[in-house]
């Protein structure tokens, strides 16, 4: 699969015309950090592909990729989301948030 690009050869003018419109794009909320809040699990030995089965924990995704490529394995990419409703308007908004930490249980 090849990605779409586009060359611009600018004679020294650098001028809005010559831009692609998404380079101006902005950042939707949320995205900023996308590593922010996922975890990384290579695929437990011998699991069968109907069910995802997690093995060892990653603190990087580059960490899990590269053992992912020495054993043969998958790895996975979990991330925990809240969702979130906002009615102030005529129409309720649903979104999510991240979870950031885990809930302590108990006392």
């Amino acid at each position: 699969m090849a990605a779409g690009t586009s060359a611009v050869i600018a004679d020294g003018n650098d001028s809005q015309a010559t831009r692609s419109p998404r380079a101006t794009r902005k950042v939707r909320a949320g995205q900023a950090g996308a590593t922010e809040g996922q975890r990384f699990f290579l695929a437990k030995p011998g699991s069968n592909n109907s069910v995802p089965e997690l093995s060892k924990e990653f603190s990087a995704e580059a960490e899990a990729m590269v053992e992912s490529l020495k054993t043969g394995l998958s790895y996975f990419v979990v991330s925990e989301w809240r969702g979130t409703a906002d009615f102030s308007g005529r129409k309720p908004q649903l979104g999510r948030e991240a979870v950031t930490g885990r809930q302590k249980t108990g006392p």
